[in-house]
């Protein structure tokens, strides 16, 4: 499902605000950690609203441990503006789509298990978990092995995504993009749901995949992709990190 576009541009928020967005880059990042969807590597962003500035995760933090004093800030053109750390290697993959994508004000780059699969056997996405119906229109892959460091090959990512909600770097990893961070946050996780829940399908031996049918498909986003649905999940994924931080 793309990503609904605005027409009526963001206010520019105030210095305290970009201080607590870093922080939600940093959360956002070590929740993803903890669920395995990035690792070493993986990075998460934020467009800063009414400019062209962009909140990203750095290079050089182990993604379980980055704090909002991490975080660096680059200009669309991936030039490092503030930070004390070193931007991605990958800032591409977010400026790529950023430049492309005037409605896209979070990133999430990830190196999932289940969904780069997709990747390599060339066979696509199907929605066939109820989390899943949100990629029904497909999730096109990026068909260039290796790191998108050049503005030719972000933008060539962007083109490759087009107005969809993820696309797949071959062999490689995934960007998921949202109009707010806790929608494009969601969106990884239930990319990597709906993947496994297919491979496991594919691997019982029973048949032919039956993805959702169009009318499944308009039901199911009814009933899970709305603000509260996103939030929930959001939540959840809050307590469960508070919860371990405890331990």
């Amino acid at each position: 499902m793309p990503v609904p576009r605005t027409n009526s541009p963001p206010t520019t928020p105030a210095q305290a605000d970009v201080v607590e967005m870093k922080g939600r880059v940093a959360l956002a990042t070590r929740m993803l950690a903890r669920e395995g969807i990035v690792g070493s590597s993986g990075h998460v962003s934020m467009r800063i609203a009414g400019t062209n500035r962009v909140l990203v995760g750095p290079a050089d933090v182990t993604r379980n441990n980055i704090t909002a004093d991490d975080v660096v800030t680059v200009d669309l053109n991936s030039k490092q503006l503030e930070g004390k750390r070193r931007q991605p290697d990958e800032t591409e993959i977010h400026t790529g789509i950023y430049r492309a994508r005037p409605d896209v004000m979070s990133v999430v780059h990830t190196h999932p298990t289940y969904s780069v699969v997709f990747s390599i056997t060339k066979n696509p996405i199907l929605p066939v978990h109820m989390h899943g119906a949100i990629f029904a229109d497909g999730v096109p892959v990026f068909d260039s092995v290796g790191h998108v460091n050049t503005k030719e090959l972000g933008d060539g990512l962007a083109r490759a995504l087009g107005n969809r909600r993820a696309v797949l770097l071959k062999m490689h990893g995934a960007a998921i993009v949202g109009v707010s961070l806790e929608e494009a946050f969601v969106a990884a996780i239930q990319l990597e749901e709906n993947a496994q829940q297919q491979l496991l399908a594919e691997a019982s031996g029973t048949g032919k995949i039956e993805p959702m049918t169009p009318e499944d498909v308009a039901r199911c986003l009814k009933q899970s992709w709305t603000p509260f649905s996103i939030q929930k999940r959001w939540q959840y994924y809050l307590d469960k990190q508070a919860a371990a931080s405890k331990t």
